[in-house]
């Protein structure tokens, strides 16, 4: 029996990195071959090994970039927006008595302006970030933690998340899986998966 429904945060509740490289690259002229988010760069700043600050400073110097930190910083922030319909089913979810719990690989000060935007933490019984724990996502110790909070097993589960790999990750604990492609999609898989909604 499903008690317990495990959500990502970026690109499921709200989008924000996909995109971000076409603005950049419209303002500085350069033109990015790789994503911003799969930087070894990037992977410091998830585990929480620098601050955003630190992480635009190396990446600018990388790339030779001609744009200030305080720019990138605003132009993340303008790129992060709510995806209609994903609240509104976690509501639902929240309403018909489901643990809800939140796993995300993200920066600290990128959770902070979005809680302050979209106010989502409530929805949750319990959230964990890769900040937080030094761990990200597909590690299957990143899983095994949020089960932990939750105080659940693997097999009342399912997990949502739009990256494949970490839905991969979460099949090999045993944990039912929804690759997310939009809310309508959700609401489907989810009804699939004989949840109340």
């Amino acid at each position: 029996m499903i008690t317990t429904i495990i959500f990502d945060l970026s690109e499921v509740f709200f989008s924000g990195m996909r995109g971000i490289e076409k603005r950049i690259t419209k303002i500085t002229g350069a033109e990015i071959t790789s994503k911003i988010c799969f930087e070894d760069e990037s992977e410091q700043l998830f585990h929480g090994k620098i601050t955003e600050e630190e992480y635009w400073k190396k990446i600018i110097k990388k790339y030779k970039w001609d744009i200030t930190t305080n720019k990138l910083k605003a132009l993340i922030r303008e790129n992060m927006v709510e995806i209609k319909g994903t609240r509104e089913i976690i509501e639902k979810l929240k309403e018909n008595g489901y643990r809800l719990g939140l796993l995300s690989v993200h920066a600290k000060e990128w959770v902070e302006h979005c809680e302050q935007k979209f106010d989502y933490h409530r929805l949750f019984h319990s959230t964990m970030y890769s900040f937080e724990v030094g761990i990200c996502k597909p590690e299957l110790k990143a899983f095994e933690l949020i089960l932990k909070k939750l105080k659940v097993t693997p097999q009342e589960c399912i997990f949502v998340d739009d990256w494949l790999e970490n839905i991969k990750a979460a099949k090999k604990l045993n944990i039912h899986t929804i690759h997310f492609h939009d809310p309508k999609q959700l609401k489907t898989e989810l009804i699939k998966l004989r949840v109340n909604l």
